[in-house]
């Protein structure tokens, strides 16, 4: 099976992070993988270990038509049986490829954001969209927003994001003080960077000892260490940008926070999960997905309130047998729900229907 990853850019996110495990684990199959981007970051040289077909696209809007015809004729020449789009915009040029050009492939779609779409665009996913052989939801409330923005329900299926689980992993006890928080994020607006920011900053003049890592690069970066200094929290606070290291990070850490304003189901909570730690997560998107009843591992606080994302940390910090409890259920979630191997297989078979296995 030929299969071709099609991505607009190609950076260091979460669909990023999908995009190689799926590539992974299809060479694993025995496909032949076949890599096409626009804006080159870290997964063009990640991808560089799993396949040599790598090719560079200009893809300047949803309706290039150029880029759709490359597209086709690339296609075409390499006999692609799948063309696997992440957003709106590559999506649009492979079903154009396909409309246009005679590109007979087979367009799987997955899903990553929760953007709800306006009259023009919901009136064109109507004309287009029944074009995708599957549309792959990563979360509940993906899913009703695909609907919503006329993507064919009969087509649209939920498959949850997944991360490895160790089986023989065992958290360490960590008996130190102070409290250890921690997020892996971006420095951008949606992210609730400041909304954090103000929250730990409350939390410190309620007299907690804690300490918040906030790893991760963008635009906010240089706003957020003027916050940092400005409101002396440069012994609580620490910014240390984009981490390689990130399971050492959370091995040191006792809690993760996520504080998006938006958010689809985010891989930086379930690699956290993994890991043991209990989460702190704003009530949007996927994050009620992860954080319910069922799975009783972490809190959930309404996006923008500052003294609720405080409460939250200082209930984590005061009772410690409830966030030990919640660390072990992250991690049973993540081994019954959220794990790699089933999403992963799940979406694998789509291809397989795709081409009629």
């Amino acid at each position: 099976m030929n299969i071709l990853y099609l991505i607009n850019y190609a950076g260091k996110g979460g669909s990023e992070k999908y995009v190689k495990l799926m590539a992974e684990y299809a060479k694993a199959q025995g496909g032949n993988i076949f890599f096409v981007y626009n804006e080159t970051g870290l997964l063009v040289s990640q991808m560089e270990g799993i396949t040599k077909n790598i090719l560079c696209l200009n893809m300047k809007a949803p309706f290039d038509l150029k880029a759709a015809k490359s597209l086709a004729g690339y296609c075409t020449a390499n006999k692609i049986d799948i063309i696997h789009t992440q957003f709106a915009r590559e999506n649009y040029i492979a079903i154009l490829s396909k409309k246009l050009y005679a590109n007979r492939t087979n367009i799987i779609h997955t899903c990553h954001i929760n953007t709800p779409n306006n009259t023009l665009w919901r009136f064109m996913n109507k004309f287009f969209m029944n074009e995708n052989f599957r549309t792959v939801a990563v979360c509940n409330s993906v899913r009703d927003l695909l609907i919503k923005n006329n993507y064919p329900a009969d087509k649209v299926q939920l498959v949850y994001n997944g991360v490895y689980y160790r089986e023989n992993f065992e958290r360490p006890l960590k008996n130190s003080k102070p409290f250890a928080f921690v997020t892996l994020t971006r420095f951008s607006e949606e992210k609730g960077i400041f909304f954090l920011l103000e929250s730990a900053k409350t939390l410190k003049e309620r007299g907690f000892e804690f300490t918040l890592t906030i790893a991760g690069d963008g635009p906010l970066y240089e706003d957020a260490k003027k916050f940092v200094e400005q409101h002396n929290l440069l012994e609580n606070i620490s910014l240390p940008g984009y981490c390689d290291d990130t399971p050492s990070l959370l091995l040191n850490s006792d809690c993760f926070i996520n504080s998006s304003s938006s958010e689809a189901l985010s891989f930086a909570i379930l690699e956290a999960m993994e890991g043991g730690l209990p989460i702190i997560a704003t009530n949007v998107g996927g994050n009620p997905d992860i954080i319910n009843e069922k799975t009783d591992c972490g809190i959930l606080v309404p996006y923008g309130n500052r003294d609720k994302l405080a409460n939250a940390m200082s209930h984590i910090i005061d009772n410690l047998e409830n966030t030990l409890k919640m660390s072990k259920n992250a991690r049973k979630a993540v081994k019954e729900i959220f794990n790699v191997d089933n999403s992963i297989k799940t979406a694998y078979n789509i291809y397989n229907e795709a081409v009629g296995r």
